[in-house]
């Protein structure tokens, strides 16, 4: 593995960690409802599985953060509030009311609709707690903490897995360490990756097999790669319902690699295998049909809900259909925290990526970056994942009125690594000396998405009420409320400083460095 590679999976790790403190507790998708179901595995309530509509969200769960869970109504000043204890002395789950269900705004409990999904990051994360020592009397702000930093850990892999995979699939240098540096231009992936999101674990998991797709795609159709893929779908089919999509992706690259490779019996034989090996996580699936009629039961009650369809699309489609698309791209490379759909700076910095990306996959199909059907594989769960996750929310409009409901561009982060793959190909079409400076040019619009981002996120969280000349006083603010004693966050900071240092360094030498012969052969050759 070439060292500018771990270079840049470094620098992905500081930054996911550095969000941990930017972002309060809680201000992550349904992050009180993740943590407060890890909790929950943690103490055995929540194992064996909750039925549909028996779980609720906790009372000792709310000592854990100290801001809204939902949107926003206006900017926090977050550095102006004096009513946070001191670290050290903040409540414990179990000072906060333990597993106590907590009231809704209607006398009723708060449900937690996530036990609609499978277990398996949960129990992971329940195992994480289990080794902090009386972790319900600990300040739960810490507890949190420790969770958020195993799935910046769990991610860090990210960047290796998307090297990989472009280098298995022929990608001329430097062009795999291109596609290892693209997280570093979607800060909202790496917020996610900063929080407790069961999303995390089947980013991974989709990620690890997009390498094994891609291995399939170059004519390894060996029964142990098969193996490989059937283990990594039958984890995500444990993880959440996205997974579901999985089988027919591995069929269908099973397909064009045995026509591909004119080997059809073993592309056969790889495909039986990895059925096989999936099939432990089909059986949750199973499962739920068979207990309750249902694939994916809802989590908030016993019964589904009528989703009759009351509206259709003269009654709003259009607002739907838009806001869905805007959503879409959005939340996708960034985030508006309050929902405001604000068009501030990190609004447009998420257009000018999608342009980039967008060119890249028209080019890398137009000229062959890839093989074409190659790529059409590599890039078949942007496409699912967004028809799945657009039935969904139309089902919600149609029979509620809802033009909001589960509009996240979060949701294709599992297609992520193909994604960018065949986008990064694109620059097939530039001449060889050029390609040189492509991660420069990738890690100057990184730079430029992040401050985009970070300055909203300082101005509705972090800055006083007298404005940027308070800005030191919000760097005080988060020391202060940041669980952890904030020499480690120094400590780490500091780390991955000298990680980008050694990073910019590399990338400056290899881009100016005078063309190798080989590469001026080329040049003219093209």
């Amino acid at each position: 593995m070439p060292t500018v590679v771990w270079l840049i999976a470094a620098v992905h790790l500081v930054v996911a960690l550095a969000q941990t403190a930017v972002f309060p507790n809680a201000r992550s998708p349904d992050e009180r409802q993740q943590v407060d179901l890890v909790l929950q595995v943690a103490q055995g309530d929540a194992w064996p599985w909750p039925d549909p509509g028996t779980a609720f969200v906790t009372e000792g769960v709310d000592a854990g953060f100290f801001v809204p869970t939902d949107r926003l109504p206006e900017r926090q000043h977050l550095a102006d509030r004096d009513d946070v204890p001191a670290r050290g002395e903040r409540p414990s789950y179990a000072d906060a009311g333990g597993a106590t269900p907590l009231d809704g705004p209607v006398d009723e409990p708060v449900y937690n609709q996530l036990i609609q999904h499978p277990p398996l990051y949960y129990l992971l994360g329940g195992a994480v707690v289990s080794l902090i020592p009386g972790w319900a009397d600990q300040p739960l702000d810490a507890v949190w903490m420790v969770l958020r930093w195993g799935n910046a850990l769990l991610t860090a892999v990210l960047p290796i897995l998307l090297f990989l995979t472009a280098r298995r699939l022929g990608l001329a240098s430097p062009l795999p360490v291109v596609a290892a540096a693209t997280p570093l231009v979607v800060p909202e992936l790496m917020h996610i990756e900063s929080s407790v999101n069961n999303d995390n674990l089947l980013i991974v998991l989709f990620a690890a097999a997009t390498y094994l797709v891609a291995r399939v795609l170059t004519g390894d159709l060996r029964w142990r790669t098969g193996a490989a893929l059937g283990a990594v779908t039958s984890l995500a089919l444990l993880t959440k319902g996205f997974a579901l999509l999985m089988p027919a992706w591995i069929v269908l690259a099973y397909v064009v690699a045995g026509v591909r490779e004119r080997r059809r019996a073993d592309a056969v034989r790889g495909l039986l295998v990895a059925g096989a090996a999936s099939v432990p996580g089909a059986l949750w699936w199973l499962r739920n049909k068979l207990e309750y009629g249902t694939i994916q039961p809802h989590g908030t009650h016993a019964e589904p809900p009528d989703l009759t369809a009351v509206y259709g699309w003269s009654d709003g489609g259009w607002d739907w259909l838009s806001r869905f698309a805007e959503r879409m791209v959005t939340l996708f490379f960034v985030n508006d925290h309050d929902s405001s759909r604000s068009l501030d700076p990190s609004w447009w910095m998420a257009r000018v990526a999608l342009v980039v990306l967008l060119a890249g996959i028209a080019v890398a199909l137009a000229r062959r970056g890839l093989p074409r059907p190659a790529a059409l594989v590599l890039l078949f769960p942007i496409p699912a994942l967004a028809g799945i996750v657009a039935r969904g929310s139309w089902e919600q409009f149609a029979a509620f009125g809802d033009t909001a409901a589960a509009q996240q561009g979060r949701y294709l982060f599992p297609g992520f690594v193909g994604l960018m793959v065949v986008a990064v190909a694109g620059a097939v079409a530039l001449p060889v000396a050029w390609r040189r400076w492509l991660l420069p040019g990738l890690l100057a619009l990184a730079v430029a998405m992040h401050a985009a981002f970070w300055h909203d996120v300082w101005t509705l969280y972090w800055l006083p009420a007298d404005g940027i000349g308070g800005l030191w006083r919000a760097v005080e603010a988060i020391a202060f409320w940041y669980p952890f004693p904030p020499v480690l966050l120094g400590v780490v900071l500091v780390a991955g400083l000298v990680a980008a240092g050694f990073l910019v360094r590399w990338t400056v030498r290899e881009a100016a460095a005078p063309a190798a012969p080989v590469e001026r052969e080329k040049e003219l050759v093209a």
